[in-house]
């Protein structure tokens, strides 16, 4: 099994440019936890210190009713309003797995960095450097069984649901101006008389009257704009009504003003259809959009990273996220498809001495001085490295730079020439530059590193 590095090398050297256009909770307290597991199950609760001598302990008083009055609910509790039912937790999406997969543009510019730079950097690291960001990966959906649940993919961003109309709000909601000219107009504000308005529990916005003709179209739009991973259902039952002559006649004047809409392609020559509210948008997209736009999946289906974490069912959302932590905290799966990956486009992958998988240029390998003789200039590097080996790899070049054996040729001349003998000793394994260590030279089996290609498992 693969053990992971004590310090994290840094990677900042390394700009991945994962695919283009390319957010922790804090960690919860453990003390309750220690002191569960300390008493049994039970938390052990201090003893009371005795009471000083004038006051009567609780078991000492007479017993009987209390005095008229004490057990009256109070006038302040019965006009106090009731307390809202919290939404039921949302169980992970069930009968599907999942995997994560680099994305094939990351793996691409990964390798071309890693080979310009000549470095060897720990798999493990590379994998969690893929997690941090959504954009990096994709995610893999499989039925893992014959019942799992049919999802519905909307096309336009990749995200599932777990029924058409959630797919269908999503896209009406995030993508309307994609199919739909909004044009914003001026009306006459509402006529008749309100007594009360409905108010979003969650977010304190005016909805209206319930009986008023676009309350549901609100609802719908402003569920799927900021609430979309609580359940349909649990965000109505937030909605509270409130008598306030002052939000009746902030809703009215909102109401002054609304959207109608006028679908995008719309034929030549032909009228734009005019659409007055989003429930007739919605019907719209249904008949002409929805069969292309929503396609149900029963089979394996491939997710973009951004879809996936954020943009899909709270179900599918929940069982992404979940796996996300696990890899971060033991990214093996990332690691050996990631590993495999790499290796295809030209990279070598091996163990060091520490059980650490490593990807770079070349693996390492012995060079036998006294049965192949080098140069002075490779036996300078060499024979410095090897003296110098914990030294900061700026440090290193610095001293390679003065040291190299071209005493009649300017800095720079010496620098480049140096930095080509480097490069040769690189690529041929007998040299591994580790990000965070600095440059090592390959020693004998058993010494240093192991030199045999190993997988990432």
């Amino acid at each position: 099994m693969n053990t992971e590095p004590s310090s994290s090398p840094d990677l900042s050297g390394i700009d991945l440019s994962f695919a283009p256009a390319w957010a922790k909770e804090s960690e919860p307290s453990k003390q309750i936890a220690r002191l569960v597991a300390r008493h049994g199950g039970r938390e052990e609760r201090p003893e009371r210190p005795e009471r000083r001598g004038g006051e009567q302990r609780r078991s000492d008083r007479p017993q009987g009713r209390r005095p008229e009055g004490r057990n009256r609910p109070s006038q302040r509790d019965n006009n106090r309003p009731p307390r809202e039912a919290r939404p039921e937790p949302i169980a992970p999406l069930s009968g599907w797995e999942i995997k994560f997969l680099p994305h094939p543009n990351g793996i691409e510019g990964l390798a071309r960095q890693i080979k310009a730079a000549s470095k060897t950097y720990p798999l493990f690291d590379l994998a969690r450097l893929v997690l941090e960001k959504s954009e990096r990966y994709r995610v893999e959906f499989k039925p893992a069984s014959s019942s799992a649940p049919t999802l519905f993919q909307l096309q336009s961003d990749g995200s599932v649901w777990m029924k058409e109309s959630e797919a269908l709000s999503h896209a009406l909601a995030q993508q309307v101006d994609a199919f739909y000219r909004r044009e914003r107009i001026t009306v006459d504000p509402p006529k008749g008389s309100y007594s009360f308005v409905a108010v979003c529990g969650m977010s304190g916005t005016v909805l209206g009257p319930p009986n008023y003709h676009d309350f549901q179209d609100k609802i719908r739009k402003l569920h799927s704009e900021k609430f979309k991973n609580v359940p349909f259902d649990q965000y109505k039952s937030r909605i509270r009504n409130e008598r306030d002559e002052a939000l009746v006649e902030k809703w009215k004047e909102e109401q002054s003003a609304r959207d109608v809409f006028y679908p995008v392609n719309t034929p030549e020559g032909e009228e734009p259809l005019k659409l007055e509210s989003l429930a007739a948008v919605e019907a719209h997209f249904r008949k002409h959009h929805a069969s292309t736009a929503i396609v149900p999946v029963t089979d394996r289906i491939l997710v973009p990273g951004p879809a996936a974490m954020n943009d899909s069912a709270p179900a599918a959302l929940l069982l992404t996220r979940g796996n996300c932590d696990e890899l971060i905290r033991f990214p093996l799966p990332l690691a050996h498809i990631l590993g495999e990956q790499l290796a295809a486009k030209g990279l070598q992958v091996f163990k060091t001495h520490d059980n650490i998988t490593c990807v770079g240029v070349a693996r390492p390998r012995y060079l036998d001085r006294q049965a192949t003789p080098v140069s002075d200039r490779l036996e300078a590097i060499l024979g410095y490295l090897e003296a110098h080996a914990s030294t900061p790899r700026t440090e290193q070049w610095k001293a390679l730079t003065e040291l190299y054996p071209l005493p009649n040729e300017g800095p720079d001349t010496r620098e480049a020439a140096m930095a080509t003998d480097l490069l040769w000793l690189l690529h041929e394994g007998h040299v591994i530059d580790y990000a965070g260590r600095g440059l090592e030279v390959t020693h004998r089996r058993g010494q240093n590193t192991v030199t045999s290609k190993v997988s990432p498992a």
